[in-house]
């Protein structure tokens, strides 16, 4: 579908209600936006926070492909919580716990993809946050695949996913049935060649964030767009496209709109 979302990121998350935020990227002509859920974006994560969501999407004709994963511990060795079910006392794991609130909200907005940052865990080596992080997918992704959904995962550079070669590798090693998340800041990072990058992610990749490769707005900086746009037509990508970067220009909202437009037509070439 090479749907176009917005995601309120750094410069629009903590600026702008939820309402303004749905008011600013259905006038920019966005066609989706991204559902962080964390506090910034869905308050207290109730029942009536994530109406509201719901309510404001449908009010400005807006989809939500995407859904953040707000609690960025998947690759955190597991603090147990304990929920009662009657007499009896079950531990779950805090990602766990917030996995059941990521799904129902995924599953209110008929989300395709739930993205997961993978993130630095501190005092654990590389290797034990990626067996943490295997362990956790492997409790969600049943879910996922009933709700007919995918996880995709994140690399950035400094991550215990470093770059979309440790990416495709982590899916291979482990086969768990995840995909990737590509975002062109962290592929301009890594030096990346844009078509043998999209290309190794053929099997797996879920969605791209678009970003200038100084994470302005896209379009800015110097990532090359017509080549990697090249490399997504040739594995006929069709996933979302969700705008990501830190916006101070409140015109740069449009702006970025009318980019990604520009950046998916060159994929539909």
């Amino acid at each position: 579908m090479l749907t176009v979302c917005y995601d309120p990121y750094s410069g629009t998350l903590g600026r702008f209600t939820r309402a303004e935020i749905f008011d600013l990227v259905a006038d920019a002509g966005y066609e989706g936006i991204n559902i962080p859920v964390n506090s910034g974006f869905l308050g207290e994560l109730s029942t009536a926070e994530i109406d509201d969501a719901v309510n404001l999407a449908e009010k400005h004709n807006l989809v939500a492909p995407t859904i953040g994963f707000g609690n960025h511990i998947l690759t955190t060795p597991a603090r147990l919580l304990t929920e009662s079910f009657g007499s009896q006392a079950a531990p779950k794991s805090e990602a766990l716990q917030h996995f059941e609130i990521v799904l129902e909200v995924a599953s209110r907005f008929k989300a395709e993809i739930i993205g997961v940052w993978v993130n630095p865990a501190g005092n654990v080596s590389r290797q034990e946050s990626l067996d943490v992080l295997a362990d956790n997918l492997s409790q969600m992704i049943p879910a996922c695949n009933e709700n007919g959904m995918k996880i995709a995962l994140e690399f950035e550079k400094g991550c215990p996913l470093d770059n979309y070669r440790e990416g495709v590798a982590f899916i291979e090693d482990t086969g768990l049935e995840v995909y990737l998340t590509c975002d062109t800041y962290h592929l301009f990072n890594d030096g990346a060649e844009l078509h043998t990058a999209a290309h190794a992610m053929k099997a797996c990749l879920g969605d791209v964030h678009v970003s200038g490769s100084d994470r302005g707005e896209p379009g800015g900086g110097v990532f090359d767009f017509e080549t990697f746009a090249q490399g997504l037509k040739a594995i006929n990508f069709s996933g979302p496209l969700v705008v990501q970067y830190k916006m101070e220009d409140i015109a740069s909202i449009a702006r970025s709109c009318e980019f990604t437009k520009k950046f998916r037509a060159m994929i539909q070439a």
